[in-house]
């Protein structure tokens, strides 16, 4: 039985192993030329760089952040949890 999985392992990485080196073997250059007509991109700034990667992603979290947490703070609940009482749990008896 085993030898049959370790045949079928073996068939199953190699056919992965020839679909990855067929599609790097057929991959070409990208045709990435500015169609005619189009205004050519400035380079980006360092600037504009640490706005994409940095700044947009902070201010999304902040936001989502307050979305989710402020109604609840609205509320009264506040942002840490309450701590939990013993003597209201529902849970069975237990019987020694």
């Amino acid at each position: 039985m085993s030898n049959q999985i370790l045949r079928r392992a073996g068939l199953f990485g190699a056919s992965a192993t020839a679909a990855v080196v067929a599609s790097v073997a057929t991959a070409g250059p990208a045709g990435a030329a500015v169609p005619d007509g189009w205004p050519v991109a400035e380079e980006m700034t360092a600037s504009g760089l640490l706005l994409l990667i940095l700044l947009i992603p902070v201010i999304l979290t902040v936001v989502i952040s307050l979305v989710v947490l402020l109604p609840g703070v609205l509320r009264g609940e506040g942002l840490l949890p309450k701590p939990h009482k013993g003597d209201d749990d529902n849970l069975p008896a237990t019987t020694h």
